[in-house]
């Protein structure tokens, strides 16, 4: 399992968390990345994205972009859903063009505005962009208070699209705020597994990876034992941002030793 370095991890850090991943993620130990944030948040942004540039700049500090996270998938209504999927579609060509392998969104709704069948149908618009030959996984995560939280919410959804391109990015930290047991989780749906985003929380709140109280070790064997090949992507949205060139470069170790990857 490669470990990925998600731009989030220096959010708020600096003005520009893309640049801050640039300049500190390999003197941490990663070689690649997950573009999130500003760049990508957005139907605007995605549209705007200068793929040779950013190529440039990735070479030039030695990463490799794994994956992408535009916006999310359905909307508040029809139109809003006929956007996002063709922001989305557009990402998996960005993804494309930059060696990438995945794309992770959440839901575009709160839990309490519902919307699942525009999540489901925003999917099904974007499988119809994408030419069948991409290698590109497209993987619905879930956040704590949106539509997509629940175990059943990604069932509903990848019931109705048995499509091998789609599956899930487990996210440990949104999956433990809703008090899912994820190591049960991952055994359960493990061949639809094609993304991890790994955090570590107290209750609800994010901190520092190993510094919190969910049991990671516990996730990497269920990982393990359901023969998981993916990758795993560091994730921190801590409340002490000014530590988290710390945090980041303490989680790289802390992963690696999970792994058993020498350092």
């Amino acid at each position: 399992m490669r470990i990925i370095c998600a731009s989030i991890c220096y959010r708020g850090y600096s003005r520009d968390e893309f640049a801050s991943t640039l300049e500190l993620a390999p003197g941490a130990g990663y070689k690649y990345m997950e573009i999130h944030g500003p760049m990508t948040g957005s139907p605007e942004a995605i549209e705007a994205f200068d793929v040779p540039g950013v190529r440039q700049r990735l070479e030039a500090a030695g990463l490799r972009c794994l994956g992408l996270y535009p916006s999310g998938w359905g909307g508040k209504d029809e139109a809003d859903v006929r956007r996002r999927a063709q922001a989305i579609a557009r990402a998996v060509r960005i993804a494309e063009e930059l060696g990438a392998d995945h794309i992770d969104t959440t839901g575009a709704t709160r839990r309490s505005e519902g919307g699942l069948e525009r999540v489901i149908d925003c999917v099904r618009q974007v499988l119809d962009l994408v030419p069948g030959s991409s290698p590109v996984k497209l993987t619905l995560e879930p956040h704590y208070g949106n539509v997509l939280q629940e175990p059943e919410d990604f069932a509903r959804v990848l019931d109705a699209i048995p499509d091998p391109r789609v599956g899930i990015c487990v996210d440990t930290g949104h999956f433990h705020s809703a008090h899912v047991d994820t190591p049960a989780l991952i055994r359960h749906i493990a061949p639809r597994i094609y993304a991890v985003h790994l955090k570590d929380h107290v209750g609800i709140t994010s901190v520092g990876v190993g510094r919190g109280e969910i049991d990671l070790p516990a996730v990497i064997a269920a990982f393990r034992d359901t023969g998981y090949t993916g990758d795993l992507t560091i994730e921190l949205e801590v409340e002490d941002p000014e530590n988290l060139p710390r945090y980041s470069q303490e989680a790289y170790v802390y992963v690696s030793g999970l792994l058993r990857t020498k350092l």
